[in-house]
């Protein structure tokens, strides 16, 4: 029987050692699903309320007033039951409540292994939410909430047959936090293939990501965030790599991108009259100044919409478009969708023959549905900034999406993607340089199926404004790369 797994243990010496116990056990549950057939603007989760924690739910954004990836919870309908079987005991041990894996190898670093190697480089401990105390022997359903873990370990797995072909000698743990601070404070305190990795990844929970953030500075052990963008996890830690973009990266991404095709002067900044959006302006500002050459020093406009009435009818664009040229209006908001709707349908109505107009948005924008008319989204041009992209028509994700289904029987999903590119990429860095690979982050960009990893070193700006130009010290790595996409056909494409 299945009783509080604690921990899963597996050992990347070669397929046959390692473990796929949890996720195989509940490969079955994807299959029951059809909501995982359906086009990915209707794949949303149903939250209760009642049994709600802070893991991910469904479908993310990134939430711009703390950095972090949010569930999206615009609703459309209730989520198919998920459902599993009971396997064989004998080919798929159970996991105790003590962390004992029977009858599973030991590490590939272990003498008791069959396949030692004295020569393994690299030991990979991952800390992820399964929530495997919460299903027993005569569960008949998979916890809503275990399943970013198991699409992400699944992703996990096809990264690590590719790393044993290319002959990495890595060593990996996986340990079930169950997205709780005291379950991970006991693995941290206790748990010896913790404290012995070379690098651990995860969790997810962003109270525990500090947490780890805390043990790995005091450890100067590297830390991999798969899903933070919460720039406040860690200070001075050149151990913390974070490897979704923050919002500032975002902010900077959409300037890049329209500074490159629009003078400043071309630009309008909209938000609502409320701290945190005006607060938000100061992003793209920045950004704007950075990037401006001798001849385009002016500011962008700033456009404060005071309204607060239910569908915005004070809401007057008019006044902002420019006659001759493009204007493009940047909205970083993401909240309202009722905004966004009410704000673009002014647009458009106050737009003519002679006015042309780009619209940018957040990444909540491609969740939308119950609101806006996606015409709009076409007529208006709208682009959105996006840390991930899939192409579904490109061979090197229809075949990832094949070997995927025939591992395991289902299509695989956001968490899963990402799984893998980190998997892989930190897994080459690993076995190719060894522990110490940090020193070569910021010099070695990967690309992976769902973006490009580029990471930089950053440092919070002293209490002048300035940021130091002393680079031994500073806060993080973080992966600055961020997709820009428009809406065009009625879908999201890279934009040119």
């Amino acid at each position: 029987m299945i009783s509080a797994p604690n921990r899963l243990r597996l050992s990347n010496g070669n397929k046959s050692s390692r473990s796929k116990l949890l996720l195989l056990l509940l490969a079955v549950a994807f299959l029951s699903s059809c909501e995982l057939f359906r086009k990915a603007q209707d794949h949303e989760d149903k939250i209760d309320p009642d049994k709600q924690i802070d893991e991910i739910q469904g479908p993310i954004t990134i939430d711009p007033e703390t950095g972090e990836y949010i569930a999206v919870t615009l609703l459309t309908e209730k989520m198919d039951t998920l459902k599993w079987k009971l396997v064989s005991m004998d080919r798929f041990p159970p996991i105790t409540s003590d962390g004992v894996v029977p009858n599973v190898e030991p590490p590939l670093n272990d003498p008791l292994n069959p396949n030692y190697d004295p020569n393994a480089v690299g030991k990979i401990s991952m800390l992820l939410p399964f929530f495997a105390d919460r299903t027993t022997s005569l569960s008949t359903s998979v916890p809503e909430n275990s399943r970013w873990a198991l699409q992400y370990y699944a992703g996990v797995e096809l990264a690590l047959d590719e790393l044993d072909k290319e002959g990495a000698k890595l060593d990996v743990s996986v340990f079930d936090t169950r997205g709780d601070e005291s379950t991970l404070n006991q693995l941290l305190r206790y748990e010896r293939r913790i404290q012995n990795a070379d690098l651990i990844i995860g969790p997810y929970r962003s109270s525990n990501v500090q947490i780890t953030a805390d043990y790995a500075k005091q450890n100067q052990k590297t830390l991999i965030s798969p899903y933070s963008a919460n720039t406040n996890i860690t200070s001075d830690n050149p151990y913390y790599v974070q490897v979704n973009p923050s919002l500032e990266a975002h902010c900077r991404a959409i300037t890049e991108h329209v500074k490159e095709r629009y003078t400043a002067d071309q630009v309008v900044l909209v938000a609502r009259n409320r701290p945190d959006e005006l607060a938000r302006f100061a992003y793209f500002q920045d950004a704007n100044r950075e990037l401006s050459s001798p001849l385009d020093t002016a500011r962008f406009r700033e456009f404060v919409v005071k309204d607060e009435s239910v569908d915005y009818q004070l809401l007057d664009v008019a006044p902002y478009l420019l006659a001759d040229r493009t204007t493009v209006f940047i909205v970083p908001s993401y909240r309202d969708e009722s905004f966004i709707y009410s704000f673009l349908r002014k647009l458009k109505v106050a737009t003519n023959e002679f006015s042309d107009v780009v619209v940018y948005g957040l990444p909540a924008w491609m969740d939308y549905g119950e609101i806006v008319n996606f015409d709009l989204f076409e007529d208006l041009h709208v682009h959105v900034s996006s840390f991930f992209y899939v192409d579904d028509y490109e061979p090197e994700i229809r075949d990832f999406r094949q070997r995927f289904y025939s591992e395991y029987g289902a299509l695989p999903e956001e968490a899963a993607y990402i799984g893998y590119g980190v998997t892989r990429y930190f897994g080459r860095m690993l076995a190719t340089y060894g522990p110490n690979f940090l020193n070569r982050l910021d010099t070695e960009e990967g690309k992976t199926l769902y973006t490009n990893y580029r990471f930089r070193k950053v440092t919070k700006p002293d209490p002048t404004g300035r940021i130091p130009e002393d680079f031994r010290r500073f806060d993080r790595y973080e992966n600055d790369f961020v997709h820009i996409l428009k809406f065009q056909d009625y879908y999201f494409q890279p934009a040119d």
